[in-house]
């Protein structure tokens, strides 16, 4: 209650002077009266609004509510916040409503009503997601057994703080995998589903965080034990290259967000923007057996490899050392035998370091023997650039560059990419043996003709068979002597007696030198192309066409 106006006046300061001057004692006295008269008023206030908060609780309102604040305005209608959501759509009578997730095209094409029995739809499904149905089915069955762990957010009957229901975590993994096939971006991710973009961005670094943990680790697997090794070499040795587990290879992947203190150590002459480089290695039938993870694109091959603990195993002896495979030698003029080795090595090209465990081809030979051995070891250890191919070509994300920031994400998109292409080498069947071979001595009819009649013989095997295509060193200018094009297209193969006899002494290939080493490989792969034992590996057996 507010202090009247008549008590002002029977209190004001007028009543302070005695016969015209200031009176201290008066003015003490009218303090004293005007506090009491406002501690009276602030208590009479405040009982009043208590019982105005006793009579809201009664009529069941909220006295915290704006309302129960103001005893004079009037209250105030509640309004409620418009729904929010990513699209919308209008019904008949004209009224717009949030697109719920559920009621997207992809929820319905691909989750709530797939077309199974149709081929098209399956056709379609691979090239859109680069994956069969089944095995999108799997990974949503591989994700949701991990939900705990890696995806708890969206745990299927969760809710958010307000009521609503979470996103679909099959929908989701399509986004995780539309993105990495065609490098959507997370905008036009939202367009398709309804989610939200942070949702999307949010789900997308859990998968790429399980991808890299999970699938790596169960589908890029190390050869460690004998058939591992015998599964991964048979191909190198029906080619002519007994002990090769593999070829070994590094590739670039754009980086768009690469930080400026990490920017410089990025960039490398041959890119004109900034990248990762991974150390691959594979065997012939495009199979990853080991990556490393990112580092710089600065780094060349040799620092790289350093890098890379599936190769320091091997030439350290960790791993794969006792295994033993024969190289050819001459015993005399007449004669071969077979001497034993022991362990493992890769095909490179000529940026490694001269390890014995890293083969690469001569740069500059004018030895028939040593020109085909180089020939055939470029023709095989194309495989891994077959791979690097396959892999940006399928995951698009990796040819277009990588748009999220952190080298670490990075580095977990490339692991979670080779974990699927290996995933789908197995469901594709292309995982298993290449038993059947194309050889290269050309019996029959076709041994009737002359090389450049025949158009059905690979490539590869022309090489060998086609002196006139062998490299050229005639700095000259006037082109090899007729003389010269004679002898080099009627070769005589000698005609070899094999007395196979065994070495008491096995050599070790990690510690000898790499020219010793490949000596001893440029000698064997002589002898067995003389004695017609080389096959170009193939998957069916059939002659490709070489157009």
């Amino acid at each position: 209650m507010a202090i009247s106006k008549a008590q002002f006046e029977a209190g004001s300061l007028s009543s302070c002077f005695k016969q015209g001057e200031w009176d201290p004692g008066l003015y003490g006295e009218y303090k004293r009266k005007l506090n009491e008269a406002e501690e009276i008023a602030t208590t009479e206030a405040m009982l009043d609004h208590g019982l105005s908060l006793t009579r809201q609780f009664a009529r069941g309102l909220s006295p915290f509510s704006p309302r129960s604040f103001s005893t004079s305005a009037p209250p105030k209608k509640l309004q409620r916040r418009e729904p929010k959501g990513v699209a919308y759509y209008t019904n008949e009578e004209g009224k717009t409503s949030v697109l719920s997730p559920k009621m997207s095209s992809w929820y319905n094409m691909y989750v709530a009503h797939p077309q199974i029995n149709s081929a098209k739809f399956h056709r379609r499904f691979r090239a859109r997601f680069r994956m069969p149905y089944q095995s999108y089915e799997d990974l949503c069955d591989l994700v949701i057994e991990h939900v705990d762990e890696y995806f708890a957010r969206w745990t299927p009957g969760k809710t958010d703080a307000v009521g609503n229901p979470c996103a679909p975590i099959e929908l989701l993994v399509l986004t995780a995998l539309r993105y990495l096939g065609r490098g959507w971006t997370f905008d036009d991710l939202s367009e398709n589903t309804a989610i939200s973009e942070e949702v999307i961005r949010l789900f997308f670094h859990q998968f790429i965080k399980f991808g890299a943990e999970v699938l790596f680790e169960k589908h890029v697997n190390e050869p460690r034990t004998a058939s591992d090794l015998e599964n991964h070499s048979h191909e190198y040795l029906v080619a002519g290259f007994p002990g090769a587990i593999g070829s070994m290879d590094a590739t670039h992947i754009s980086c768009e967000r690469v930080s400026w203190k990490e920017r410089q150590s990025h960039l490398s002459h041959k890119l004109p923007y900034t990248a990762r480089s991974f150390n691959l290695t594979v065997n012939h039938r495009r199979r990853i057996l080991s990556t490393t993870t990112g580092h710089p694109a600065r780094w060349n091959d040799k620092t790289l490899i350093t890098f890379d603990d599936f190769a320091m195993d091997l030439k350290e002896g960790k791993i794969l050392g006792d295994h033993v495979f024969e190289l050819y030698e001459k015993d005399g003029e007449d004669s071969v035998k077979k001497v034993t080795y022991r362990g493992v090595w890769l095909l490179v090209d000529n940026g490694y370091h001269s390890w014995a465990i890293t083969i690469p081809p001569m740069k500059i030979t004018t030895k028939r023997s040593q020109i085909r051995f180089s020939q055939w070891l470029e023709s095989m250890r194309k495989d891994v650039e077959c791979t690097f191919g396959i892999l940006k070509g399928r995951w698009r994300i990796l040819k277009t560059g990588i748009r999220i920031r952190g080298l670490e994400e990075v580095d977990r998109i490339w692991k979670t990419c080779c974990a699927l292409h290996n995933w789908l080498l197995e469901v594709d069947g292309l995982d298993k043996s290449w038993n059947a071979g194309v050889p290269s001595d050309w019996q029959g009819d076709l041994g009737k003709h002359d090389d450049y009649d025949v158009r059905y013989i690979p490539r590869p095997i022309r090489r060998l068979l086609s002196p006139q295509q062998r490299r050229n060193y005639d700095t000259s200018g006037m082109g090899i002597g007729g003389d010269m094009m004679k002898e080099q297209n009627h070769e005589v193969v000698p005609n070899i007696v094999e007395r196979v006899s065994h070495s008491n002494g096995e050599m070790v290939v990690r510690k000898m030198s790499m020219q010793q080493f490949r000596s001893k490989l440029v000698e064997h792969f002589d002898i067995a192309f003389k004695k017609r034992e080389l096959s170009w590996p193939s998957r069916t057996g059939l002659i490709p066409r070489d157009i």
